[in-house]
């Protein structure tokens, strides 16, 4: 197994120096200030899309900022797996028996779907998911930002005004690709500008050749071109993934590798507390949040808050954590005997995910199997992974073309009227399905990459991300280092099922265009033809094999005051207490019918903007030294 070697010949780059900053806390006594606890401006709880970006944005602003992190340096943790865009894969399979690593991921089980029990990866990192995630760069659509103006009644969530946000974080570099194919690397007009921020995004310095065969294919099957990428405003069409990878090196990018490397790590008012798990919110008998209890591997510390606690959790840890510090659905709260402080039903309700299916073909081209099998191209890759300008499979995701559309006709008259009414509802612009043309084996594996049997295989997936179905998160203990019980009840919905069946039709469609005919080795292929020749065993097949793509949002969302499962105001505030904030997937009033990332790190520049003009208005100044100087905190011995 060649590829088992490649792991271990030098891909990782150093990491020395990240460990040098001075912004890190140590639960320890300050010899000149000694203290039980630490205060400070503003608590962050989590540092991965969202709430990375917020902490440094108000450090940069002269505030005191404590950034607690269950997790700690994605890249000593998983190695290569945090800094190779090839191995975004890696650890993404929701079998319970597939490997994972304990250091970056919660081991995060869900409940059973269809009978069968999954793990949901997600990141427990410096960065978060970001850092361990497909790196996919995409807006959402135009409509989808101006439904969540409208369901919060807030005009600067529109996309014509959210766009600023989206773009802040951007350092946009152009395609270098020595290859014919450069011509068709197109990208929205507007990102030529956006070159100063700290977030690098640009296309991988490879294609594969199935994602070339694949560009041909949805032309035939009616799907265009997209002319200006996904970061318009408008998904509908096929184009090659922008991903938030180094320009330089080609290396992942993550919330960490930027906002923090490059703009935090020298900044004395930011202090990390990594490996330290926030387990409750503090309140004061006005119901204002006044700190935040953390645990440091068994020392309990206090950190204490002069102006708002941040939630950025997630959308399973941030629902759980609100939970434990009494704001959620009374019934819960009362069977665990938690204190009640606001009552909030939407509380980890709402949860909506993207749910993925798809083929895998035996092919005739290049696929990750190559690395698996073949020493040559192996050798080849590693070392054009190490030139001077790095190019070839390492540089680029398995999955480096997309395509977003609407079901064709001629499938969407195969729906139930009422599934049909709900899809017509949507707006022109938002898609039904976003197809990924990824070279390597989709079927059941233990591997990221590779092929069970030593031929090139390549895969067509295809996500339903527009689904009816809706989750849930709760806790089943008050012990915060017990993971919450999340059920994402894919296809509880009818309407899914039906929608998945026809999603499952059309990538065979897809898959029969002529223009694949060289392409395609026979007919081997998973799921194989004897397991799905009628829709009800494609409806049995898709329920057991069916995987997320990792956007569970809307556990803790934004909404108007009077909306009976809103949780947050359109500035983000908690209703029914003061000074406490969710800034991440779990606000979100909608499912997004894209990749969330690009709006989390938008809606994290937002947020920390509001919040900056919030504290102008109160005389907007840190009560700490401006340099940065401030106690640390003191081991406690109490119970807290």
């Amino acid at each position: 197994m060649l590829l088992t070697h490649l792991y271990c010949l030098g891909l990782l780059r150093s990491t020395t120096a990240r460990l040098l900053g001075s912004s890190f806390g140590i639960p320890s006594y300050d010899i000149f200030n000694p203290s039980p606890n630490a205060t400070f401006d503003f608590v962050v709880v989590g540092a991965g899309n969202a709430g990375l970006p917020l902490a440094v944005r108000l450090a940069e602003a002269g505030f005191r900022v404590a950034l607690v992190e269950a997790g700690s340096y994605a890249s000593i943790g998983n190695g290569n797996f945090s800094q190779v865009p090839l191995y975004a894969s890696a650890f993404q399979s929701t079998s319970p028996s597939s490997p994972r690593n304990p250091q970056t991921d919660w081991g995060q089980l869900t409940e059973p779907q269809a009978g069968t029990e999954r793990i949901y990866p997600q990141g427990k990192a410096l960065g978060g998911s970001t850092s361990r995630g497909h790196q996919a760069y995409t807006f959402g659509t135009t409509s989808s930002y101006d439904q969540w103006a409208e369901m919060v009644n807030d005009v600067s969530y529109s996309f014509k005004n959210f766009r600023q946000w989206l773009h802040k974080p951007l350092n946009f570099t152009r395609p270098v690709l020595g290859h014919p194919e450069n011509s068709s690397l197109l990208f929205a007009p507007d990102l030529e500008s956006v070159r100063s921020g700290p977030v690098s995004i640009t296309f991988g310095n490879h294609i594969w050749p199935w994602s070339s065969s694949m560009k041909n294919a949805f032309l035939q099957a009616g799907i265009p071109k997209s002319l200006n990428g996904f970061t318009s405003g408008s998904l509908i069409g096929s184009g090659w993934q922008l991903m938030t990878v180094d320009s330089e090196n080609f290396t992942k990018e993550s919330s960490e590798t930027s906002y923090l490397q490059k703009l935090g790590i020298k900044n004395n008012n930011l202090v990390v507390y990594a490996n330290t798990l926030a387990t409750r919110v503090i309140f004061d008998t006005d119901k204002r949040a006044v700190g935040v209890l953390v645990d440091f591997s068994g020392v309990l510390l206090t950190l204490l808050v002069g102006r708002e606690v941040v939630l950025s959790a997630g959308a399973f840890r941030t629902p759980q954590l609100l939970m434990l510090s009494g704001i959620g659905p009374h019934d819960t709260l009362r069977e665990h005997g938690i204190p009640l402080i606001s009552e909030l039903a939407g509380v980890g309700q709402n949860l909506g995910d993207h749910v993925a299916i798809g083929i895998a073909r035996e092919v005739a081209v290049a696929t990750t199997a190559e690395l698996q099998w073949n020493e040559k191209y192996a050798q080849a890759a590693l070392a054009d992974y190490h030139s001077n300008r790095p190019k070839g499979p390492f540089t680029t995701y398995a999955g480096d073309l997309l395509a977003f559309e609407k079901l064709p006709p001629r499938f969407l008259h195969r729906l139930s009227p009422s599934a049909r009414q709900a899809l017509d509802a949507l707006p022109p612009d938002w898609p039904h399905l976003e197809h990924v043309a990824l070279s390597l084996y989709g079927g059941p594996s233990h591997g990221f990459i590779g092929s069970p049997d030593g031929q090139n295989w390549a895969t067509l997936a295809t996500a339903i991300v527009s689904p009816f179905s809706r989750g849930n998160v709760t806790i089943n203990s008050t012990d915060p280092h017990v993971n919450p019980i999340v059920n994402p009840a894919y296809f509880s919905d009818e309407r899914d099922i039906e929608l998945a069946i026809q999603a499952f039709r059309r990538v065979q469609d897809i898959l029969n265009q002529t223009s694949l005919a060289n392409v395609l080795v026979g007919m081997k292929s998973f799921p194989p033809p004897s397991m799905i020749k009628t829709d009800e065993d494609v409806s049995k097949y898709v329920q057991i094999a069916a995987t997320s793509l990792f956007q569970a949002s809307g556990t803790a969302k934004m909404g108007r005051k009077n909306e009976t499962m809103a949780v947050l105001d359109s500035n983000a505030r908690v209703f029914g207490v003061s000074s406490l904030r969710v800034v991440d997937a779990s606000s979100l009033p909608l499912l997004m019918p894209s990749h969330i990332q690009a709006t989390m790190y938008g809606l994290a520049e937002k947020i920390a903007d509001d919040m900056l003009k919030d504290a102008k208005k109160s005389h907007g100044h840190s009560k700490f030294h401006d340099d940065g100087a401030g106690q640390q905190p003191m081991m406690s011995d109490r119970n807290i």
